[in-house]
């Protein structure tokens, strides 16, 4: 069993609670527009997680609050940088509608509005593992927190969680560095979630 299929199947729960999280509330055309530097850092985290794989990926439009650099998760894996006091991501909601990401197939929706393709709920039915989870992860709803940068830029934090059903998801904070103008995940802090 893949890597993928092992964390799309796994413990109920923590992906609809997450993903509940992450697609509270309506996403707003008029929120505030992300930077160049927040798009290439998601940018970044999408080919992190989904590698040369072509095909359509479905990303909720409405950010949640940046990782606090005072968590000690977070802290501990950002130690040594220096982030500004407050919000380190910006104030208030951000929205990604309008963002064109680098990767073909990236589609911006209201994450309100999206209803999974349950894998679990295909195999009870008599599909394949394989199958299911392949379906699942073709209509899965990835979700970003707005990013946290250092005060030199250099350095970022954001949460990424993939919802796929209510045994399929997984999600993680990430430091990324900036280096010769491109963003990339340098490492995971803390534990993450599996479903």
């Amino acid at each position: 069993m893949n890597i993928r299929l092992s964390i799309a199947i796994g413990m109920a729960g923590v992906a609809i609670a997450a993903g509940a999280a992450f697609a509270a509330g309506q996403p707003s055309e008029t929120a505030p527009a992300v930077s160049r530097d927040e798009i290439e850092v998601y940018d970044a985290v999408l080919a992190s997680w989904l590698g040369d794989e072509p095909g359509r990926q479905l990303v909720n439009a409405t950010l949640s609050p940046p990782p606090s650099t005072s968590d000690p998760e977070i802290a501990a894996c950002t130690k040594g940088l220096d982030f500004p006091a407050g919000a380190p991501g910006g104030q208030g909601r951000k929205s990604l509608f309008g963002v064109q990401f680098a990767r073909p197939g990236v589609e911006v929706i209201d994450g309100s509005t999206w209803k999974p393709v349950d894998p679990g709920q295909a195999i009870a039915k008599g599909e394949s593992v394989d199958a299911a989870v392949e379906e699942g992860f073709a209509n899965s709803l990835i979700s970003f927190s707005q990013v946290a940068f250092s005060r030199d830029g250099s350095e970022a934090v954001v949460k990424f969680g993939m919802v796929c059903g209510s045994l399929c998801g997984s999600g993680q904070t990430l430091r990324l560095h900036k280096s010769g103008g491109h963003w990339s995940a340098l490492k995971q802090c803390g534990g993450g979630w599996i479903s």
